[in-house]
């Protein structure tokens, strides 16, 4: 199971704005603390506390990574969708990127489906799955997508799974179509969640202990923005690719926090780094702009 050991701080800073939100009087802003946060300040003094609307979150988040891409001097180019609760933000949401191994939770979810319960998933299958999510190997990811019946069971699986967003690749390849940030949240969700009824509490299960035993060199993307002994459950995908004139596809998708009561929902996808070690660190500051978004008070 991935845990963020490193220790990091995700409350934000109340602003004088969301303060002044709810009807606290400039003469009680004057004298609080900066530590004191929104909601404590609603509470203490008996008045309701209303939170920024999405519309504000999704400009403050589009502002934001605006921004640093700008900042980073690349042509890269991103999308995100993040969700906390009941709150759910979007970036760019009409930009659809190559997906490279994150389609492997997809085929995941799917295999488990063939076969209707963790126990039937015969042992020559359950490894091909641990290779192909905690060391993402490619061979069994093909192997898997044959047995199931290739680009016709993954197009169903799209259909079924009610991705909008998601299209194959020309020649059937699994690592090459294309999909938004939207569609990888769903998938994360099912995977990892049996409230859609995709999958039931043994499978995601065993989606959680996959997804959360990936390698060390491979645990990088959303995990950034986890908080310090919070449960990471993520998936990657990463590649060189000819359609984009030889830049690179760099994509997290996973949950932070998942054993908790709001876990953060995350899918940051990424086109047009040079290389992966371009691409990563871009990846990781995006994933923690999107979690201090998606929780301000």
């Amino acid at each position: 199971m991935i845990r963020k050991s490193e220790p990091s701080s995700r409350r934000l800073t109340p602003s004088r704005r969301n303060l002044l939100r709810f009807g606290v009087p400039a003469v009680v802003l004057a004298g609080a603390g900066a530590a004191t946060t929104v909601a404590a300040n609603a509470e203490e003094l008996g008045l309701p506390f209303f939170g920024p609307s999405r519309e504000e979150l999704e400009a403050d988040l589009t502002t934001r990574i605006d921004a640093y891409l700008a900042d980073t001097g690349t042509k890269v180019e991103a999308s995100v969708a993040v969700e906390r609760g009941e709150r759910r933000l979007d970036y760019n949401p009409g930009r659809t990127h190559i997906t490279a191994s994150i389609v492997k939770v997809e085929i995941l979810a799917m295999v488990q489906e063939y076969w209707g319960a963790v126990d039937a998933i015969p042992e020559d299958h359950r490894e091909l799955l641990h290779l192909m999510i905690t060391e993402s190997k490619n061979r069994a990811a093909t192997t898997l997508y044959n047995y199931l019946g290739g680009v016709d069971a993954l197009v169903a699986a799209h259909a079924r799974y009610g991705l909008q967003d998601t299209t194959p690749d020309a020649e059937g390849r699994w690592g090459v179509g294309w999909s938004s940030a939207s569609d990888q949240l769903i998938l994360t969700d099912l995977a990892l969640f049996s409230d859609r009824g995709v999958l039931d509490a043994e499978q995601v299960d065993l989606s959680r202990e996959l997804m959360g035993g990936v390698i060390e060199e491979q645990a990088w993307g959303v995990s950034a923005a986890a908080a310090e002994g919070e449960t990471v459950w993520l998936k990657n995908g990463w590649d060189v690719e000819s359609q984009l004139d030889g830049l690179w596809v760099v994509n997290s998708i996973g949950v932070l926090g998942g054993e908790g009561g709001e876990p953060v929902k995350m899918a940051v996808l990424t086109s047009g780094a040079v290389d992966d070690v371009e691409g990563i660190p871009i990846v990781e500051a995006i994933a923690e702009i999107a979690r201090d978004v998606v929780e301000t008070e």
